[in-house]
């Protein structure tokens, strides 16, 4: 990708038709920027994926069913962060960081994902496959962080393009 940079924040309504708007339209904006389509695609892949999760995993009722979006980056480097409302004492954070901790247990995204297909593989039909987060470290090639600060949650994928 040429040099660019850029700034994308915005508050989001939790229902699963904004994920396929704003994974559309965050991938037509960079598309209108810059010529490189491959990295247009793996920073919408990802804000895709932590926009699921947080419609997923986020505390939707305090009645307040809003999250942020904010996708930025400069060079060859971008970040995608989602941050969302979780209940005091969730497990979802701590899964968060399971996830994480175990994908960084490989020596690549890439042998983290094979071995994530593996146990797909092999568990009982209609488990979970909790694939998402390793499936864009993997496509991505990017470092997965999580910050929790009180009731809220923030994924963060850093992107090399």
């Amino acid at each position: 990708m040429a040099d660019f940079s850029f700034n994308i924040d915005v508050p989001v309504r939790s229902e699963w038709s904004n994920v396929d708007l704003l994974i559309t339209s965050v991938e037509n904006c960079f598309a209108a920027m810059f010529a490189d389509v491959d990295g247009c695609h793996t920073i919408a892949t990802v804000t895709g994926e932590l926009l699921e999760n947080a419609i997923k995993y986020g505390d939707w009722s305090k009645g307040n069913h809003v999250f942020r979006l904010h996708v930025s980056g400069s060079g060859n480097r971008a970040t995608v962060a989602v941050e969302n409302p979780v209940t005091q004492g969730s497990k979802q954070v701590e899964e968060l960081l399971s996830i994480i901790k175990w994908i960084e247990g490989f020596p690549s995204p890439d042998e983290a994902f094979r071995a994530r297909l593996l146990e797909v593989a092999q568990a009982p039909r209609g488990s979970a496959s909790k694939l998402g987060l390793v499936r864009i470290a993997y496509e991505a090639n990017c470092k997965l962080v999580v910050e929790r600060t009180g009731v809220t949650v923030r994924v963060i994928a850093d992107l090399t393009l």
